[in-house]
């Protein structure tokens, strides 16, 4: 049980750091200097490596060992357009079903608060922005389809980061996502489709300056 904590501990880290944009595209991944970072054996540095692998976050070469895999500009335009298939099929779903009012209710209190604060507030809600679409994933009941999300979710978060960063664009995810919410509450599926997609098309616009800060980041951070 110790090997599979110290494991998935190593895993965590390196997959958060990844995530997060920490190491440049390509950035080899040793097990010397991770044991030595770690403080761990070889066996938990490879178990974890071999589930970043699994996860399609580093590559494996031939007589090169592990490599970090970062997206692309192709490849993350490629998650925007699945997760805009998944979550117009999402807005179907709870628009024809129907979700919990004390979920809807919640989320009209969060964001008309966060509009509230406006523009005075101390950080932007990121997190909860991604929670939000993660909600009306959950109320589908479709445990594939949230964990399809959440995977992309996780690669395109740097993407989130620096797309909410000013007030105006804060308050535009405010008004957007009551509007959702309006919509689904009324069980209008074309207008939360419609307003779903803009929402979605709105974040894929800083895809590029996104993947550019992180680059020129990574690089300074490597010296």
């Amino acid at each position: 049980m110790a090997k599979i904590n110290l494991s998935r501990d190593v895993f965590t880290e390196l997959s958060d750091r990844i995530l997060h944009w920490e190491y440049a595209p390509g950035q080899r991944l040793t097990e010397e200097l991770l044991c030595a970072e770690f403080n761990v054996s070889r066996s938990p540095v490879r178990e974890a490596l071999q589930m970043l692998a699994a996860r399609n976050l580093i590559d494996k070469k031939p007589r090169q060992g592990y490599h970090v895999k970062q997206l692309n500009l192709t490849e993350i335009h490629e998650l925007y357009d699945v997760r805009s298939a998944l979550e117009t099929h999402v807005m179907e779903c709870v628009c024809r079903d129907g979700m919990e009012g004390s979920q809807l209710l919640k989320l009209e209190e969060q964001w008309t608060k966060f509009l509230r604060d406006l523009p005075g507030m101390d950080r932007y809600p990121v997190d909860e922005d991604e929670e939000f679409h993660q909600t009306f994933a959950q109320a589908t009941k479709n445990h594939t389809l949230q964990l399809m999300l959440k995977n992309i979710d996780d690669r395109i978060r740097f993407v989130r980061s620096n797309d909410i960063r000013t007030p105006e664009r804060m308050r535009d995810t405010c008004l957007e996502h009551l509007e959702i919410l309006a919509a689904v509450r009324h069980g209008d599926t074309a207008k939360a489709i419609d307003l779903v997609r803009r929402n979605i098309e709105t974040g894929r616009a800083s895809v590029k300056s996104a993947l550019k800060d992180a680059l020129v980041r990574v690089h300074e951070q490597l010296g």
